[in-house]
Order: C-alpha cells, then structure tokens, then sequence
C-alpha cells in the first residue's frame, strides 16, 4: 500500500474526479455528523477485492447524479435518460474505486462493477463491513457523500453509522 487507510482523503479524491472528469467543483464540508444523509438519494457503489477489501458508496440527491449525466454525456439542456443517469453515476463511483485502489492496494486488487440504487428511505446492506472513511462535499449547491467501507474488524475510530448502507453493525450507511 502505498497510502495507509487512515490517511486517505475521500474529499481530495472526489474533488479531483469530479474537476478533471465532469469541469465541477466540490466544496468539501468539515465536522458533518455521520447521522448526515441525502434523501432522497441516488447511490453508486463499487467493491474493491484482492490485497485491499472495501467498498466505495457515491450518493447524492437526484438532481446532482442528473447533473453528472448532463456533463458526461454532453446533454446540454436536455434531461438525461434513467439509463444515462444510472451509467454516468456509477461510473463516477467507478471512477473514485479506482483511485482508491491504486492508493490502498499493492496493485492485486480488482474492481467490480457499479450498482445503482436510487430512491426514498432505501437501505443497502454489505455485510461484513464498517465506515473506514467518510467525505462529505457540495456541488451545484447540492450534497455529496461518499463512504469508504471496510472490512468490519478493522478499527479505526471512524464512527460505525454514516446514512446510506447498512453496515454490518446494527447501524445504517447511507
């Protein structure tokens, strides 16, 4: 590894994605409480396997997951398609899966594809994990989260309950 997990910075991550891939700056938000949540939301989530476990979880409001269709897509002012905002969506958590992964892992680590999730009062479960880091951010004058999850024996004085999926604590991640 050539960073160590707790000096990992989601907000200088997602910053630097969001500026180089969609030309949108993210304003990262300090001392956010882990009750923080998006609602309604779209999430995005990708896991890391191999010498590194974990998953990354993307959520924001609807607005800015149609926000980052609209850009990657070029869609000017049309609205983008169910499938365009899903696509464009997931593929910015890819995208922030992929930093993570070549920061956390000594190069045997593989992604997996990106699931989707949007809607109101919404849990996702990934099992076996807990909040190992957490950015908070605004764009367009709209929320942005991202959660890096990890394997659940690792302890890291991260706040076990972030609003979006469920850890495999009886606390909620979202």
């Amino acid at each position: 590894m050539s960073v160590r997990p707790e000096d990992l910075d989601l907000n200088e991550i997602v910053s630097f994605a969001w500026s180089t891939t969609l030309g949108l700056q993210v304003d990262p938000l300090a001392d956010i409480p882990a009750t923080f949540t998006v609602q309604p939301a779209t999430q995005a989530q990708v896991h890391i396997s191999g010498s590194f476990a974990g998953v990354v979880v993307l959520q924001a409001t609807p607005a800015l997951a149609a926000l980052v269709a609209e850009r990657m897509f070029m869609l000017g002012d049309q609205p983008p398609s169910l499938d365009e905002l899903q696509d464009a969506f997931g593929e910015m958590a890819n995208i922030i899966g992929g930093n993570v992964k070549g920061l956390l892992s000594d190069g045997g680590a593989h992604l997996s594809l990106p699931t989707v999730v949007q809607g109101h009062d919404f849990t996702v479960h990934v099992r076996g994990t807990r909040p190992l880091a957490r950015g908070v951010g605004i764009c367009a004058g709209q929320p942005l989260v991202v959660t890096l999850l990890t394997a659940a024996s690792s302890g890291t004085g991260i706040p076990d309950s972030v609003e979006g999926a469920q850890a495999d604590d009886p606390q909620t991640v979202h």
